[in-house]
């Protein structure tokens, strides 16, 4: 009777034992799980592409100088494109204005939380057409067809004096 008891106890104390063990291994797997997606996690946050700020909001970044710099170096640069495509006064004014309210248009449309950004980038593409039919109406063909390429070398040059971006490799 007493080997019958004892076989018992026995099997019931290796039992829980095994019971116990077995949660501690399941307790080592889940904390295991646990470590490695945490640190999966960790290092794909690391890796995310940082977006660069848009002009607007680089320009808040600015010092109220560095603004007025930057305003004063673009109308150097519109004023010498003018210039270049040899137009008057009055076409000039007019120029200027076509290009300020292209210019409030998008600035309007960037900060409209509403859209998405295709919808931005085609009503963009809309108001860049709008304004290239405008300037070429007021300007003629020739005068815009030498405004865009006093603007295109400019551009060509002003990247040849920026530094280039170092490769990842």
């Amino acid at each position: 009777m007493y080997k019958s008891i004892s076989i018992k106890l026995f099997l019931i104390f290796t039992i829980s034992i095994y019971n116990k063990i077995k949660l501690l291994h399941m307790k080592k797997m889940i904390a295991t799980v646990l470590v490695c997606s945490s640190i999966g996690f960790t290092a794909s946050a690391q890796e995310q592409k940082t977006e660069v700020a848009p002009p607007m909001a680089q320009n808040q970044m600015m010092s109220k100088e560095q603004r007025e710099a930057m305003k004063q170096k673009r109308e150097a640069e519109m004023n010498e494109a003018f210039n270049a495509a040899e137009l008057t006064d009055a076409q000039k004014a007019d120029s200027k204005e076509v290009m300020e309210m292209a210019n409030r248009s998008k600035r309007d449309l960037r900060r409209d939380a509403s859209l998405t950004e295709d919808q931005k980038k085609e009503k963009m593409k809309a108001i860049d057409e709008d304004q290239k039919a405008k300037l070429m109406k007021i300007m003629g063909e020739e005068k815009f067809r030498k405004y865009r390429e006093f603007q295109k070398k400019a551009r060509e040059a002003q990247m040849k004096n920026t530094p280039a971006r170092p490769e990842n490799k």
